[in-house]
């Protein structure tokens, strides 16, 4: 049955807001029709808040952008230690006083030798991050020299990462360092192990590539757990001269 609303009873007027079409007042005309105090309580309800949060906001980024360009700088060595865990203070002094002895301005230049490559002695997911964290830095050119035991210098130098001291050296230089220069036991060739970059190239036969560190007075400083972890210089390292440099500075005797 359908509803009569003819006769219906109400209390509403026939000009009720509900009976009329709405349509929407633009915002100019509205600020129009306020007074002062109804103008600040609508900006208030309306963009405070959003302007407040666009400040802050802005406020941050401008921050970020202001640190990072204020405290770049340049790297001009990169050392990757592996299965170290240094004394932070202990690796920033030593970072600054090799940065010193390259001559460069601590306010422009960076020393980054770097420890917490864990590979051997921890979880396999340290393991897998320290993996790929070295392969993009070889990858990358960013790393000038690695430092390790005998067994990881081994696998890399094994997938061609270290450059030939013999070549890579005067024979005065090498001379300074020959007791000390370690020749890889090679693995076996393995064609599912990828090199770490396309300018790296599997040996076939061991060659000087590594230098013992165990009597380096200035190494020792670092207070390390390996007694006598091995450097090699990296094929890929854009900046070989202060990597011979550094070795200049962990032997000084021999400088």
């Amino acid at each position: 049955m359908a509803l009569d609303t003819k006769n219906r009873q109400t209390n509403l007027s026939d000009d009720a807001d509900i009976y009329s079409s709405h349509k929407d007042i633009p915002e100019k005309e509205k600020w129009k029709s306020m007074n002062r105090s109804e103008r600040i309580t609508h900006f208030k309800d309306y963009y405070a808040l959003p302007i407040l949060i666009a400040v802050i906001v802005i406020g941050i980024a401008s921050y970020l952008i202001t640190d990072a360009v204020t405290n770049y700088r340049t790297i001009v060595f990169m050392a990757a230690v592996i299965n170290e865990d240094f004394d932070n203070d202990t690796l920033e002094e030593f970072n600054a006083d090799f940065l010193d002895y390259l001559g460069c301005d601590d306010k422009k230049d960076k020393s980054n030798v770097c420890d917490g490559y864990i590979m051997s002695g921890g979880s396999s997911a340290d393991a897998v991050s320290a993996t790929e964290s070295i392969a993009s830095y070889i990858y990358a050119k960013q790393l000038d020299a690695m430092i390790c035991d005998t067994s990881t210098f081994n696998h890399y130098a094994s997938l061609g990462c270290f450059a030939d001291l013999s070549e890579l050296l005067t024979d005065e230089q090498y001379k300074k360092y020959s007791e000390y220069i370690y020749y890889p036991v090679l693995e076996e060739p393995d064609k599912s192990i990828p090199t770490p970059d396309k300018d790296t190239i599997r040996p076939d036969k061991t060659f000087p590539c590594g230098i013992y560190l165990g009597q380096s007075p200035v190494y020792k400083l670092l207070g390390g757990v390996q007694p006598n972890p091995v450097i090699g210089i990296n094929i890929t390292s854009g900046r070989s001269e202060n990597a011979i440099k550094f070795l200049e500075y962990l032997f000084p005797e021999n400088g």
